[in-house]
């Protein structure tokens, strides 16, 4: 494989491993207003509200289950060309790539790699999921002083940082 470049190996982790335990709270793939749409309603939840004593406005939403209902047992996406901004952002997850992606977890140990790996559209996919979170928050800042978060595993919100 060429250091310079990402070359997907289509192995589909990042579409069967969607549901993430950070901390306390169950997370799954982040999607905006727009991507909800895509899914049947049964399998989206909330992933972050914004409000002061409860949240009082979603924005973002998330899959709530762990394997991705397009996938095809070939490794394929059914929904490819509209795939959700965190899928087309894979393997960048928050800024940094993921530790899930098997294109990254071939690298030897100890070796640098002294080119970087061509990943501009999905930096550009991330920064936009990035962008549009923090316009969201904005949006609402003057309703609310706190976000939350939406935990899969209890169906529950949790206080989260204070704006």
């Amino acid at each position: 494989m060429d250091a310079g470049k990402f070359e997907c190996l289509r192995c589909a982790t990042c579409c069967r491993n969607l549901l993430e335990g950070k901390g306390v709270i169950l997370r799954g793939l982040p999607l905006t207003d727009k991507e909800v749409g895509l899914f049947p309603t049964v399998l989206v939840s909330p992933k972050m509200g914004i409000g002061s004593i409860k949240p009082e406005e979603v924005v973002l939403y998330q899959l709530n289950i762990n394997c991705c209902p397009y996938v095809t047992e070939k490794n394929e996406c059914k929904i490819y060309s509209k795939r959700p901004l965190m899928c087309q952002s894979f393997p960048i997850v928050a800024g940094a790539i993921s530790n899930r992606c098997k294109t990254f977890s071939y690298r030897k140990p100890g070796v640098t790699y002294t080119e970087p790996y061509n990943m501009e559209k999905q930096v550009d996919a991330s920064e936009k999921l990035e962008k549009y979170v923090t316009n969201r928050i904005k949006k609402h800042r003057g309703k609310a002083t706190r976000i939350w978060e939406y935990d899969l595993a209890t169906k529950k919100w949790k206080q989260g940082e204070i704006l």
